[in-house]
């Protein structure tokens, strides 16, 4: 913990924070830079159509889908330029900035996050997050929804649980179709045995096509798991 601190220090002097939109220092994403970042609309996890609250929709009861998916802001502009930046310079602050601002948004938004901050307070709900293969998380450095993940859960006074295991290198989603998507990411997950792990919230940096998180869901309630809401630094519009 103190090397981790020192080394954190360290990287600061030598490459200082600062704002990718305003070029500010002393943070990734000033305040003020926060007003260029477009908020998402809720939509079901399944159909994608417009859902208020971010349920999934009472026709949409596919089994093992998502109940519910939530995320923070559209990915293009200010949010697109820091989840690659976090990605491809192993700056693992940018997550925890990220979750810092989700928090705020939904203490400002109050009614509109209701029905997920209900789900994420009940006691029965586990926090987790869409694991990284091992060979891509050793190349990064780090596991970006882990880190987001585990942010996040420091700030409510909850602990992170690792429920899944990316057993299969998948190839980048990027450049595949959506039913490419659902086919590189298919069996890519298996269950990390948790006994009680009955509601969770599975973070992740970006939401695409839905076919990562769908493949996971369906794994964690093959396993046991009653509900899953998906909550997403970013979505793609």
């Amino acid at each position: 913990m103190v090397f981790s601190k020192l080394k954190e220090l360290f990287l600061d002097i030598l490459f200082p924070k600062v704002c990718v939109g305003c070029g500010k220092e002393e943070r990734y994403l000033c305040v003020n830079c926060t007003l260029f970042m477009s908020e998402v609309e809720f939509s079901c996890p399944v159909c994608d159509k417009t859902e208020l609250f971010g349920r999934r929709h009472n026709g949409c009861k596919a089994k093992n889908n998502p109940d519910g998916l939530v995320s923070f802001w559209n990915y293009e502009g200010l949010a697109k330029q820091l989840t690659l930046k976090s990605k491809y310079n192993s700056l693992i602050d940018i997550p925890k900035e990220l979750a810092d601002y989700g928090l705020l948004t939904i203490r400002e938004n109050k009614h509109r996050f209701s029905e997920f901050t209900g789900f994420l307070f009940d006691e029965k709900t586990i926090i987790s997050y869409v694991p990284l293969h091992k060979k891509s998380e050793i190349k990064r450095g780090f596991d970006q929804s882990k880190i987001a993940a585990e942010h996040l859960a420091k700030r409510i006074n909850k602990e992170v649980v690792t429920l899944l295991k990316r057993e299969k290198e998948t190839k980048s989603q990027t450049k595949l179709n959506k039913e490419e998507r659902f086919l590189n990411t298919k069996n890519a997950f298996s269950f990390t045995h948790n006994k009680g792990a009955e509601q969770v919230v599975l973070v992740d940096d970006v939401w695409t096509s839905g076919a990562t998180a769908r493949e996971c869901t369906k794994t964690l309630k093959e396993n046991g798991v009653k509900k899953v809401w998906i909550l997403t630094l970013t979505k793609t519009s």
